[in-house]
């Protein structure tokens, strides 16, 4: 899960490493050198696995479930909008199939965003926690975890909050990138596995080998269009979440402020940085998301999508 993070700033790889009395070595750390670090420091379970696995699992079971659930029939409404006006009954193009992903995927990430919210600030901080229930490894070493469960950290956020409208304000902060980030993830997935499939269709028949080939191109497809959200999200939510000076740097003035500091500190180029572990990431729940789905498909006798 941590490895979400890796597309971080340099500032944040140091900072892990120097409370461990490391920073020196730093300097030049990659995506695998950090990911090694906190295997080292934490374990692979501790250090990469749990840090905010249940709100991930929550969240990306609200956000796949609805916008594989709903891409369709936005996909064939959009396609049934395009044959009254102008009498083409055509399949839905690229684009009609990229409109289809926005809107089922905004609808998933509306919903998950608090969830969303607490997962990232919850990796930020992870680290190794000491006997006395103080982080021993990690960018908040010698203080207590900030939050100690989901549950806790969305009502911690709640109340601190002087009223409804403030909490609604704060359970949604940087909703507008999520929903950006997941409508764009979700439309570029699915554009891309539907267009594949359609594509490939008279080549192969319709049934794993061409779901796994899909899959794969989608995987690539949505990866290179979300990362740009997926910095700017981690980054500014994260700053509320370890304050200080990243508070200062990247969450005094919004996402698009966060978006210009970065670029103006590191150049376009850290808009993608961390592409080679989200593909990682991605690749297999792609893999397993849209196969199941399909699977699911005809045990309900509705068919593979066409």
């Amino acid at each position: 899960m941590r490895t979400q993070l890796l597309h971080l700033d340099r500032d944040q790889f140091e900072g892990h490493a120097a409370k461990a009395g490391k920073a020196s070595q730093t300097r030049h750390v990659n995506v695998f050198g950090f990911a090694r670090l906190v295997l080292l420091q934490e374990g692979i379970f501790t250090g990469l696995w749990r840090p905010g696995l249940l709100p991930n699992v929550v969240s990306m079971a609200c956000c796949i479930g609805l916008r594989n659930g709903l891409y369709a029939s936005f996909r064939d409404g959009f396609c049934r909008l395009r044959r009254s006006a102008t009498g083409n009954a055509d399949k839905a193009g690229a684009g009609g199939m990229f409109v289809a992903g926005l809107f089922s995927g905004a609808t998933g990430y509306i919903i998950a965003s608090p969830l969303l919210q607490v997962k990232t600030q919850m990796q930020a901080e992870a680290g190794k926690i000491g006997p006395d229930g103080l982080y021993v490894t990690g960018l908040l070493c010698g203080r207590a975890p900030t939050y100690q469960s989901t549950s806790k950290a969305l009502r911690s956020l709640v109340a601190s909050s002087p009223g409804p409208l403030h909490a609604i304000q704060t359970l949604w902060r940087g909703a507008g990138v999520i929903v950006a980030r997941g409508s764009t993830l979700s439309a570029s997935q699915l554009m891309a596995y539907d267009q594949s499939k359609t594509k490939l269709k008279s080549s192969l028949p319709d049934g794993p080998c061409l779901h796994l080939i899909s899959s794969t191109i989608a995987a690539v497809v949505g990866t290179t269009c979300h990362m740009p959200f997926d910095v700017v999200l981690t980054v500014y939510q994260s700053a509320h979440s370890l304050g200080g000076e990243r508070l200062a740097r990247y969450g005094r003035h919004g996402p698009l402020g966060c978006a210009m500091a970065l670029v103006q500190e590191s150049g376009p180029l850290v808009l993608l940085r961390g592409w080679v572990p989200a593909f990682l990431r991605l690749l297999p729940v792609t893999l397993f998301s849209f196969g199941l789905y399909e699977q699911l498909r005809q045990l309900f006798g509705i068919g593979c999508m066409d």
